[in-house]
């Protein structure tokens, strides 16, 4: 039949294009892997399954950053009160092995969007087949060795970092204890406050974005935080083995300077894991000693040291390799070298050593000098960027710097997870509350990330489109979460009609509830302690703190009726 067009003598209606059928089958498959991952989320939640599925969907489909607790239970995907909100924190269950083996079964292999896949390979020019016939005759171990390093484009890569959960004025609160926070509320130089401390894994994407993949978080204490990374990290490997398949090559773990790397490379040696770890200024570490024939005595167990200076300059022995890269985009030109078998000395009478059964580790592996010529931002750098690498087979340099720099990717999900999501802002009492809401955080941040090839792009006005070759950042996702909702349904059952309780019976009373000191801080050196009062202040300050001390032993206080302050 003709349109209306054809009729008056017009150009015919142009016929839309057939939709491409490999395109259409991609997108099902896709939003029938997130229906299928919100049903096994719901699995996962063992009590008050229906109030805490949809306390994560008010997180999704809040129009506002999420601030507090009550205001959710205002959202329409919210269908109980707010005494279901909070019960469901207080008496809810949630599973926490499940929930962490659907997370990392998940997500590490979705961190890379089509964006990023199409990036990945542009730049992988391996030829595996070709590979595998070259590596056919040589030794296991060696032809192991060639795959691990040719495993770049395939490699997992994971950052470990731990957050804050400020809790300073929850007095009823137990648990608490000082942790790290730029906002102290303690004194002025240490920088901490008193709260909880949660530890995230995050799977990164090779592409630098504001993407990063919550698989696990656990809370943590600074005394035992060695020995829970590493119980950590081995969790991750076995979920990851059980989710399959293999093929990858061994991932790659990158922590920050706040970590020890001979604990944890002795931790978790044996594993299939690389460890990436940034160093202290002033590490040290030796190479094998050099051995002569016909020398007699004991033989020795260090070599050459090589020293984490500041300043590139100073002493050090010359690197066994080196990488120059001029003119990145983002540093200038990049100088990376490094010194590979050596190992750090190790003391048995202290740390994560202290009590060894039997004889102390030989623990080698690469340190790595990085130094660039400016920062993103144009700021000349103040310090050179140490790193050390373990695992089970030598990885190239160019790998190993670019790959921690991904690793600030985990602190765009951070920031993003605690001023949108509202990682830290349900005021709860327990911990174990706060265990259930930081879980339930991280399932509607995976929800975003198995969303975002669905999502339409909403942008205000003033918002710039995204560049090309670039995935939507985690914010506009969440914008159109709540259209994309509409079609996936709920596995939540309605909520059924109740009456008000009975409440507290007249005449009962509870008590006050009972309180839980902070442990206090202990000074940072001996010295603190034997200082009298007034030392370390400048000389006039010091003679005016003399003179208050004697105004106060003034018997009725200051001669001159003013108190204890003197004038000036």
């Amino acid at each position: 039949m003709l349109s209306q067009d054809c009729l008056a003598g017009g150009s015919p209606a142009v016929m839309p294009a057939v939709p491409d059928p490999a395109q259409v089958t991609g997108a099902v498959d896709r939003y029938m892997a997130l229906r299928e991952f919100r049903a096994r989320l719901y699995g996962c939640l063992t009590a008050r399954a229906d109030a805490l599925f949809e306390l994560c969907d008010a997180i999704l489909c809040a129009d506002h950053a999420v601030t507090s607790l009550a205001e959710l239970s205002l959202v329409p995907a919210f269908r109980r009160g707010h005494g279901a909100l909070y019960d469901a924190l207080a008496a809810g269950q949630v599973d926490e092995e499940a929930l962490a083996a659907l997370l990392a079964g998940t997500l590490p292999q979705l961190v890379d969007g089509e964006e990023a896949m199409a990036w990945v390979e542009a730049h992988d020019r391996i030829d595996y087949g070709l590979l595998e016939q070259a590596l056919a005759g040589l030794p296991a171990a060696d032809a192991a060795q060639v795959r691990e390093a040719c495993a770049r484009w395939r490699r997992l890569r994971f950052a470990i970092d731990a957050t804050p959960y400020p809790r300073p004025d929850a007095e009823c609160s137990p648990e608490r204890g000082h942790v790290h926070h730029d906002a102290c509320r303690c004194d002025s130089t240490r920088k901490t406050i008193p709260g909880w401390e949660y530890q995230f894994a995050a799977a990164l994407g090779h592409l630098r974005t504001a993407w990063a993949a919550l698989v696990d978080a656990e809370r943590t204490t600074p005394a035992t935080r060695t020995r829970q990374t590493a119980r950590q990290v081995k969790n991750l490997l076995r979920r990851l083995h059980a989710a399959g398949p293999g093929g990858r090559g061994a991932p790659l773990v990158i922590m920050d300077a706040g970590y020890s790397a001979a604990a944890l490379t002795a931790a978790l040696a044996g594993q299939p894991v690389h460890l990436l770890i940034r160093l202290a200024s002033g590490s040290v570490f030796y190479a094998d000693p050099a051995t002569r024939p016909g020398k007699k005595g004991r033989p020795g167990k260090h070599g050459m040291p090589v020293t984490c200076h500041n300043d590139p300059g100073q002493a050090n022995p010359e690197p066994g390799e080196t990488l120059v890269l001029p003119d990145t985009p983002r540093y200038g030109t990049v100088r990376a070298g490094a010194w590979r078998e050596v190992h750090p000395l190790i003391h048995g009478d202290r740390g994560y050593f202290a009590g060894w059964d039997g004889e102390l580790p030989v623990l080698r592996g690469t340190v790595l000098r990085v130094t660039v010529e400016h920062l993103p931002d144009g700021r000349a750098p103040h310090k050179t960027m140490w790193l050390w690498h373990a695992g089970p087979a030598p990885l190239s340099l160019d790998e190993l710097w670019r790959a921690y720099l991904a690793r600030f990717d985990e602190e765009h999900a951070f920031k993003f997870a605690k001023t949108t999501l509202g990682l830290t802002a349900a005021r709860v009492r327990t911990p174990q509350q706060a265990d259930r809401w930081v879980r339930l955080v991280m399932a509607a941040f995976a929800q975003l990330l198995l969303a975002r090839p669905h999502a339409a792009g909403l942008r205000r006005p003033w918002e710039t489109r995204p560049p090309a070759g670039r995935p939507l950042p985690p914010g506009r996702v969440r914008r159109g979460f709540a259209n994309i909702r509409r079609h996936l349904g709920t596995p939540a059952h309605v909520a059924k009609p109740a009456r008000p309780g009975p409440g507290r019976p007249k005449g009962s009373a509870t008590g006050p509830a009972p309180r839980y000191p902070i442990p206090k801080k202990e000074a940072k050196n001996d010295e603190e302690d034997k200082q009298p009062a007034g030392q370390g202040l400048k000389p006039k300050l010091r003679a005016r703190a003399d003179r208050w001390v004697v105004m106060d032993a003034w018997p009725g206080g200051h001669p001159t009726g003013r108190g204890s302050m003197p004038r000036g």
